[in-house]
């Protein structure tokens, strides 16, 4: 078996540098897919990674730099998801939810279950004119002013013992 990092040749075709430097990144330095092709110099990353992780011969060498690792380190999925099942237990039963919570979420990410997904836009506004910026502004501020729920609280009414009702705000009702 190859060792990591190294050339392999399946079925007469060979895995390419830049396959392999997308492997390491994604295997190794753990990165996530898009990270991983980006890092090994692809353009339109996100496409790539995905092609890439259905590639047979790529797949095939993830499968064996994965399974070289586990044998190196003596590390599973098996084992990791099994061993943070114990510590969330472990922390539930001490009364520790947070360290609970944790260790489920951590088994979630592992097993792919759970994960963490965010989504930035860049914009170059450099090349925005004046009008675009406040337009752009303009559309976003919308859009926050949709989401916002009001929480202004109502008027609150007091009632005295007297039966006269004031307000906060010190008025007086009778």
């Amino acid at each position: 078996m190859p060792k990591v990092g190294e050339q392999i040749e399946k079925g007469g075709r060979r895995l390419q540098p830049q396959q392999q430097k997308f492997l390491d990144n994604y295997i190794h330095k753990d990165m996530t897919q898009t990270g991983a092709a980006r890092a090994a110099g692809y353009k339109s990353p996100n496409v790539r990674a995905v092609q890439l992780l259905k590639n047979p011969v790529v797949r095939e060498r993830m499968e064996e730099m994965r399974t070289e690792l586990e044998s190196k380190y003596g590390v599973t999925i098996t084992k990791s998801v099994r061993d943070m099942q114990r510590l969330r237990d472990e922390a539930w039963g001490a009364g520790n939810y947070s360290a609970a919570i944790k260790a489920e979420e951590l088994r979630l990410k592992v097993t792919g279950l759970m994960v963490a997904r965010s989504h930035v836009t860049h914009e170059n506004v450099e090349a925005m004119s004046r009008d675009e910026i406040a337009e752009q502004l303009q559309e976003i501020m919308g859009r926050a002013k949709e989401r916002m729920k009001d929480i202004t609280p109502e008027q609150n009414m007091i009632e005295i013992e007297d039966g006269d009702i004031t307000y906060d705000n010190g008025e007086a009702v009778k």
